[in-house]
Parts: C-alpha cells; sequence; structure tokens
C-alpha cells in the first residue's frame, strides 16, 4: 500500500509525462526539459552510496526510512504553492524556481532509497521479491491510471497554471497517505556488526577491490551504463508525440496512463520471471522491447502506431526497473548488500544525469530523428552486455557456495 499511493500521487507530476509538458510551457529549450528526467535519475541514483558504509552495521532500517521519507514528501507540496505564483513570475525565474525544488525532492529521494531498499530485502525473502514488486507495482499502477484521468480532466476543464497546482496537490496528499503505509511496516532487529576491517577501510579503496575482484558485477554496471545512457527518449518521447502530432497538453495525462498501463503489464510479466529465472534474463527481455520500440519510432507517422511504441519503451522500462531494484542484492552477501546496491546506483546515476542532457542537445542540433538513432546504438550495446558478460548472480552464488564446501 507504501508503493501503491506512493505511486498514485507520483502519477500528478510523472518525470516522464507530466513534468516535462508542465516545464515546456515556462520554455522551449530541450535541454531544460531534459533536465527533469535527468535530476529524476540522477538525484535517485547518486546519493546512495555515500550512505552505505553508515547504514552497515545499523540493526534497523525502518527509523532511518521514517525520518528521510518526511523530507521526501515536503517539496511537492511547495511545487504545488509555486505554480499558483507562475502568472507573476519572470518564466526564467520561474524554470529556475522549478528544477530546485524538483531537484531537493530528487536528492531527498536518493537519500531515503537505499535504507529504503535495505528494508524491502530485510521483510522479503529473495523467493518472494519479484512478486512482492510485482503486485506492489501492478496496483500502484491500477491507482495510478485512476490518477491520470484526474489529471487529464484537471487539464482540460481547469485553467493553467491552477491545474498543476491542484495536480501537485493531490500528489502531495496520496504519497502523505503513503507514508502513513510506510510507518506499518514490521521490521525484525538484525545484529550487523561490520568489522574492523569494513570499518576502517576507506570507501573509494573498498570499490576499487570490489571491482577488481567481482568482474561479474563491473560487467552489470557497464550494462547499467548503455541502459542509462539509452533512456535519453523517456523524457523527451511524449513532447515529441504532442508536438509530431498536434496533440493538447492533457495528453500528456493519456501518455502517463498508456506507460502505467503497459508498465502494470510487464511488473506482472517481469516479477515472475526475475523470481523463476533470474532477472539476467529480465534485463535481455527488456533490452530487446527497447531496440523494437526505438526502431518502430524512427518510422512512426501514425499516432496509434506511437501509441504501440510507447507501449513497448515502457514495457521495456518496467523490467528494467524491476531488474535493477532487485538484482544488486544477489551479487553479494548480507555484509556487503549496501555496498554493492549502492555502488550500482551512483556509480551509475552519471549515466543518469548526463543521458537527457545529451539528449536534448541532439534534438536541438540535429532533431529528435537523431537522439532516437543514438539511443538505439546504447540499447544494443545494452542487450549486448548483458547477454554475453553478465552471468546469472544466484547461478554465481551457488557455484561460490559449492567452492566453500569442496
Amino acid at each position: 500500500m507504501d508503493m501503491a499511493f506512493f505511486m498514485l500521487g507520483h502519477s500528478f507530476f510523472a518525470a516522464y509525462t507530466i513534468m516535462p509538458v508542465f516545464i515546456s510551457t515556462l520554455t522551449d529549450s530541450p535541454i531544460l526539459i531534459g533536465i527533469i528526467p535527468a535530476l529524476e535519475g540522477a538525484g535517485w541514483f547518486l546519493p546512495q552510496l555515500f550512505f552505505a558504509n553508515y547504514l552497515a552495521d545499523k540493526n534497523r532500517r525502518l527509523p532511518i526510512v521514517l525520518k528521510l521519507g518526511i523530507f521526501d514528501r515536503i517539496p511537492i507540496i511547495l511545487l504545488a504553492v509555486g505554480a499558483l505564483f507562475i502568472p507573476s513570475l519572470d518564466k526564467a525565474f520561474a524554470v529556475s524556481l522549478f528544477l530546485f525544488i524538483y531537484g531537493a525532492r530528487t536528492i531527498l529521494s536518493g537519500l531515503v532509497a537505499l535504507p529504503w531498499q535495505e528494508l524491502i530485502a530485510t521483510v522479503i525473502p529473495v523467493s518472494h521479491r519479484g512478486r512482492y514488486w510485482g503486485s506492489a507495482l501492478i496496483l500502484g499502477s491500477l491507482m495510478g491510471m485512476a490518477g491520470t484521468a484526474l489529471s487529464g480532466y484537471l487539464l482540460n476543464n481547469v485553467d493553467y497554471p491552477l491545474n498543476y497546482a491542484i495536480m501537485f496537490t493531490f500528489g502531495f496528499v496520496f504519497i502523505a497517505i503513503s507514508y502513513l503505509f510506510l510507518r506499518m511496516n514490521i521490521e525484525p532487529e538484525i545484529e550487523r556488526a561490520s568489522s574492523l576491517k569494513d570499518k576502517d577501510q576507506n570507501l573509494w579503496r573498498k570499490i576499487r577491490n570490489i571491482l577488481k575482484s567481482d568482474r561479474n558485477f563491473l560487467h552489470f554496471l557497464i550494462n547499467r551504463g548503455f541502459v542509462f545512457l539509452s533512456f535519453m527518449v523517456m523524457g523527451f518521447i511524449t513532447v515529441y508525440g504532442i508536438q509530431q502530432f498536434n496533440l493538447s497538453l492533457s495528453y500528456s495525462a493519456l501518455f502517463t496512463f498508456l506507460m502505467l498501463f503497459a508498465e502494470m503489464f510487464g511488473y506482472g510479466i517481469w516479477g515472475l520471471m526475475g523470481d523463476k529465472m533470474g532477472y539476467k534474463r529480465v534485463l535481455e527481455f527488456s533490452s530487446l522491447f527497447m531496440i523494437l520500440g526505438l526502431v518502430i519510432l524512427l518510422f512512426v507517422k501514425s499516432i496509434w502506431v506511437f501509441y504501440i511504441v510507447f507501449g513497448f519503451i515502457s514495457l521495456a522500462h518496467a523490467g528494467e526497473y524491476v531488474a535493477d531494484q532487485n538484482i544488486a542484492m544477489e551479487f553479494s552477501t548480507e555484509v556487503d548488500r549496501p555496498t554493492y546496491i549502492g555502488m550500482s546506483k551512483t556509480l551509475t546515476g552519471p549515466f543518469f544525469l548526463v543521458a537527457p542532457i545529451i539528449g536534448g542537445a541532439l534534438v536541438k542540433l540535429w532533431g529528435y530523428q537523431s537522439m532516437f538513432l543514438v539511443a538505439l546504438v546504447f540499447s544494443v550495446f545494452a542487450f549486448g552486455t548483458v547477454k554475453f558478460f553478465v552471468r546469472e548472480p544466484r547461478r554465481q552464488s551457488d557455484l561460490n557456495i559449492s567452492s566453500s564446501v569442496h
């Protein structure tokens, strides 16, 4: 229910659909529009590793999650208040203000991300994590689709910018409700005494040692880099569709609905596949769907074909999300898990940050088609690395256990 209400709230300020279109009402710069998904990804990813050593020997994660979770939600109500003042603000200042508020929200989300993932890893066994993510995300998507219906009504029937102020307020209310369910988690207290070696070891030296000794994890990180670079399209595809087919702003709510519907379908499939076959297989299929969507996107002329393409790319995004939340937990032992999760996020975060900015620059210089083509190349590299260079970490763990027994 925490996840479901958070997704419902997030549908009112969705980073890949609602927010880029909102920013496009203030500026026509593709780079500034692309900063929204860049902030969403980088803010979530970059801070996590720096929390790993602090978290390693904490017996409970929930108290930390609850404290940081409050600050994670406050900026959304600030977006709502700011939207009310748009008519009296200089547009350049308004863009800077909203990017600052949204950036602060994503950084605060990044701070709570690692302890929250560790909480999930503690209370949900590995055999059920895929089903947990699948069921929670499916319910969240269903609720989010209801939210997009309300967003579409507000965008069509309420004057700008009051419509966005109301939408952001709804978003804040629902993520506040999610916090109430977050508090209901029952977390066992587990003794996690880090060794003196871990405590004394320099963080970056520890990272270098892991990258040298665990080549499989290194190849996984390289795959993440290519995937996140291919995601440069995510922040532009809605704006492209609205401009290409001369659609009204309310279609951003429809695209959010389509994204949630495709992701809901994907969460069920990818969660079950991950539990049964491992998340490497999920990453492979997600890359294939991304490649297929981008190839069709290069030639799309019909709005109905565009909807299908948007569905393929959203399905790929769902698979990458489910796998990314789970597979990093399986590369390491309980003691090293916070460091591995943090590395999987922070070391790949810069790719998430620069990808939409690169995409925006490509759009500005040579148009959308050039950006779609570059994203396609990165998707092909992403598939190649996960297919041929990453081994299923569960199988690797089994081999390590067998080796230690012998």
